[in-house]
């Protein structure tokens, strides 16, 4: 999987019912190289955050402990429960309680032009 120093072209978010994928379109374009394209999936997504996409250039997408990440982002995650965040029920332990018994994993993304955000979901792919 390839992204450190790739353009985000964009993203999509795909429903199927209650499955949802986001799907990040790189691209590695350089003056006086070879371009590059990559495609992130995470799959089975049951929440994310993206703040300042555009003009985005990857530098980070690693997995982070989901504790830390709910801990973290425990005042954005109440006010998505007023829209129906799936698995929260009261308050943030709650839900990482059930986000860890259904085996949600978590990732940070970051970008040197102001992109930040995070999925959670159960599965993270990439081609190249």
């Amino acid at each position: 999987m390839r992204f450190h120093d790739y353009h985000l072209k964009g993203y999509t978010v795909l429903e199927t019912g209650r499955t949802r994928t986001i799907v990040l379109d790189l691209l590695y374009d350089y003056p006086d190289v070879e371009k590059y394209t990559s495609r992130i999936e995470f799959r089975n997504v049951t929440c994310y955050s993206f703040k300042h996409t555009a003009g985005a250039i990857i530098t980070e997408i690693e997995e982070v402990d989901l504790a830390v990440l709910v801990k973290e982002e425990a005042t954005l995650l109440a006010q998505f429960e007023h829209y129906g965040l799936d698995h929260w029920r009261t308050d943030a332990t709650q839900y990482l309680a059930k986000l860890k018994a259904e085996k949600f994993r978590a990732w940070r993304l970051e970008s040197a032009v102001g992109f930040s955000g995070f999925v959670i979901g159960l599965e993270a792919k990439g081609t190249p």
